[in-house]
This record gives C-alpha cells, structure tokens and sequence, in this order.
C-alpha cells in the first residue's frame, strides 16, 4: 500500500481537489493522511469525503515538516508519497506506475510533472538523476515516493531543514547510493501562486533554511531559486 501524505493549512477548495484527484487513481491500494497544520479547514473536508481510505489528524507540532512528520508517524503503507495540498494527480496511473517501480526495486520515484500558472502551464521535466542535485533541487516534492523503511533508515525527515525537507533527503538517498527511477509524462500539477513561491516576504526566510542545507551536506554556495525558475531557465527540459 502506498501512504500518501498531505500536510495542510487554509487551503480547503484545493486540499478537496488534491483528495479527488487521488480517488481518481487507478491503483486501488492507497489511503491518504491528512496532516492540519491550520485552523481545522482541512479536517472538515476529510469529514465532508466519508472516503474511509482518507484519515485527518491534527498535527502536534508547527509548521509544514512536523505534519508530514506526523502523518509519517501514522502511515500504514509499504511506501509513502508525498503530496502539498495545493497539488494534484494529473495521470490516473500514477500511483500504479510509481508503485511497479518501487516494486522494481527503485528506492526513490520521482516525476514529471506541469507547473500550473493562472494563465499559463509549464511543462516541468527534471531528468535523470545525476551530480546535478549537488546544485539544484529539480525533483518535485508532489508525487515523489519512497520505501518508507528505507526513509526511516535514512532518519527520516529533518525539521531543521524547513523548507527544504525534501532536497536534504533526496541528497541523503543520493549518496547512500539509493537506486532512483524517473517517471516520464504529465504526472503532477504543481500549482504556482503567491502562497508557495520562493520570492516576496519569505526570501530572507527561506534563504536562511539554505544556507543551513548547504552547511549540512558540504555543497557549493546556491542561488535561491524556484520550480518555476528553474522551468523557464531551462525551457521545462533539463
């Protein structure tokens, strides 16, 4: 089974469309834990689903790793995936394509995916894993998959690494030598709105959570970049 983890936070309209892309998916053997970091909203549409695979929890910490933290804690599954809650599932194979491959023996499964604007849609594909995570963090969060033994071999998620939870443990899987697999094709819609980009009010913030990544695994000095960044710069095709 495959734990999809969702933390959450005054998002509602979204959170539900994120949960109706996932009951759209052809591969049956899924739940997903809902992780409120909020005032409740969430919770309210996981009542409101009556899907018994969907379970809500509030989480007992602070911030967006403490909940996935927590919705890790109460995962059931062989793997866990992790989705925000303003994302969703485009194929409706996806689950199905990335549990082959962790049945394959990838470690780490991660996607293509579509970075959706108000007016426009980018095409994101990040490619095969190589040196280059050392230098840019091109996986998208949303629809990566993990053993989660082996995420808990790994030690787990890092609260200490804020906003780059995940770029610290796709480099402590990258050096253990973890087999990943790339998932061609439209996969995840990443939303893009004021909310959740890197700029703006959050730069000295999310700039200090940096400079600690780049501390903890010894990498050269990083710009402050973005999904969104990265697709333009790279015209989508890395």
């Amino acid at each position: 089974m495959i734990s999809v983890l969702i933390p959450t936070k005054g998002r509602p309209e979204m959170l539900r469309q994120a949960l109706l892309s996932l009951s759209r998916q052809t591969f049956p053997h899924w739940e997903a834990v809902v992780a409120e970091d909020g005032e409740g909203e969430g919770l309210e549409v996981v009542s409101a689903l009556a899907d018994p695979r969907v379970r809500g929890l509030r989480n007992p910490g602070r911030g967006q790793v403490e909940a996935r933290m927590a919705a890790l804690r109460e995962s059931r599954g062989e793997a866990v995936l992790f989705l925000d809650d303003d994302d969703l599932f485009l194929d409706p194979a996806y689950l199905y394509r990335a549990w082959r491959a962790l049945a394959q023996g990838a470690g780490v499964v991660y996607g293509e995916g579509v970075l959706l604007l108000a007016d426009q849609e980018v095409p994101f594909a990040p490619g095969q894993v190589g040196p280059w995570l050392l230098k840019d963090n091109r996986l998208l969060a949303s629809g990566t998959a993990v053993r989660k033994k082996l995420l808990l071999d790994l030690g787990g998620l890092d609260p200490d690494m804020g906003d780059y939870w995940d770029w610290d443990l796709w480099l402590r899987a990258y050096r253990a030598g973890v087999p990943f697999r790339y998932l061609k094709g439209r996969g995840v819609g990443v939303r893009v709105h004021g909310a959740n980009q890197s700029y703006g009010a959050r730069r000295e913030e999310r700039a200090f959570f940096l400079e600690r990544l780049r501390a903890k695994h010894g990498l050269e000095p990083v710009p402050l970049k973005d999904h969104l960044q990265l697709g333009l710069e790279s015209g989508s095709v890395f």
